[in-house]
């Protein structure tokens, strides 16, 4: 698997979980973590580094185009 599909996977994850909280915790919380998510996603649209790089990167995965050659 590579480092943008276990992004995308991260973010969905991170979304489900913040509906889930603010369902059954907490309305402000789950709204706050789900703003939270979407912040980070356009910053790394922009930058290209995504902080869940650096849990995946260590993990051994890589960027698809480091596979190209």
């Amino acid at each position: 698997m590579y480092l943008e599909n276990c992004r995308d996977l991260f973010r969905g994850i991170m979304i489900l979980i913040a509906a889930a909280i603010a369902y059954w915790v907490n309305l402000t919380t789950g709204l706050a973590l789900a703003v939270f998510v979407g912040v980070m996603t356009l910053q790394s649209v922009f930058t290209d580094w995504c902080a869940v790089d650096l849990i995946l990167r260590p993990m051994g995965l890589k960027k698809k185009l480091d596979h190209i050659n």
